[in-house]
């Protein structure tokens, strides 16, 4: 009886929708442009639904627009007489402009009520046209937000917590605590490729740093599985089983967060000592942070959210003055390396 309850409820489909009157979008781009959202709904055709990782082709690109996000997806589904289901939906790719928008509140505002997208929903940005994104749809081997999806089970070196998620910017909209990274999507040569990150401190838009940054940000919030270090052109070395503790000591308002790293390594080509390889590492990082704090008052490494558990003498100094305690922190670094 279950089993015939169930076999009726998928065919029927839910939310009173027959199956074959739904959209089932793969990825979604939203833009903001001249006050008008633009939306648009990369999905599969229906018969492909089932198999999320068909082969591409059979893939149906279609945009709407509205003053807001809830318009534009009602204005969709009324004019192309559908419902649309986000239920399978990978990506959610913002254009250019969009973070810094009111609309960019408005759409997690509604995502929080109307719970259409699952929290695990990936999110990048990207400053290519919507109409190179759309391509993208039927020329990749699979659809894109498959595509997206296989690329973060494929990554080699970041661990799962370090993809940006709607979930995770739903909760920092909440608490406005911590710096989160967004992935920046470019289309080159017929293929989406990570290019950047953009910042995100207490819920605002910092700017775009660099790959080699980014790396740094993600080795300091214990988010690498392991890291390749270029030392020069015939020396390389892989890092595993990296851990970074944070000491925090502050004096006369100044706050010293000393970062102390420690790694197993592998040398992939040359013979690199210890002291070399925690040498270059030291300074690549207290540079990477240094350097995003002068440019940006980025944090690169998040001490923020780690006060009030490991230095509750600090947080009752700042805890409420992120910009303050930033312009008083000084990072320093101490590598200790195994070599294997």
């Amino acid at each position: 009886m279950i089993g015939m309850i169930a076999s009726v409820l998928f065919v029927s489909g839910c939310g009173g929708a027959e199956l074959e009157n739904k959209t089932f979008p793969l990825a979604v781009v939203i833009a903001q442009q001249k006050g008008q959202h633009t939306i648009c709904y990369l999905a599969q055709q229906l018969s492909d639904v089932a198999n999320e990782r068909a082969d591409g082709g059979n893939m149906t690109a279609a945009d709407a627009s509205g003053s807001t996000y809830y318009e534009t997806h009602k204005t969709f589904e009324k004019n192309n007489r559908c419902q649309l289901d986000m239920t399978h939906t990978k990506a959610v790719v913002f254009q250019n402009g969009f973070l810094e928008s009111s609309a960019f509140m408005q759409f997690l505002d509604t995502v929080r009520s109307e719970n259409t997208y699952a929290r695990n929903t990936l999110v990048y940005l990207s400053d290519s046209k919507m109409d190179e994104l759309a391509e993208l749809n039927s020329t990749l081997e699979v659809p894109l937000g498959s595509y997206l999806e296989q690329m973060t089970e494929n990554e080699q070196e970041m661990k799962e917590q370090a993809f940006a998620t709607l979930g995770a910017l739903l909760n920092e909209q909440a608490n406005a605590s911590r710096v989160l990274l967004l992935p920046v999507l470019e289309v080159q040569r017929g293929l989406p490729v990570i290019t950047s990150y953009e910042v995100l401190q207490g819920f605002e838009a910092k700017g775009r740093i660099g790959l080699e940054e980014a790396q740094i940000y993600f080795l300091l919030a214990g988010q690498l599985k392991q890291m390749d270090v270029y030392l020069d052109e015939r020396e390389q070395v892989r890092l595993s089983k990296l851990k970074c503790k944070r000491r925090f000591t502050m004096e006369d308002g100044k706050v010293t967060q000393r970062l102390v790293l420690t790694a197993d390594a592998e040398r992939i080509t040359g013979n690199a000592g210890q002291a070399r390889i925690e040498e270059a590492l030291k300074n690549r990082i207290e540079e990477a942070c240094r350097s995003q704090m002068d440019e940006k008052g980025v944090d690169l490494t998040d001490s923020g959210r780690y006060l009030a558990l490991y230095a509750p003498e600090v947080y009752r100094v700042y805890g409420r003055r992120g910009q303050e305690y930033r312009r008083n922190l000084v990072c320093e670094g101490e590598v200790r390396i195994r070599v294997l």
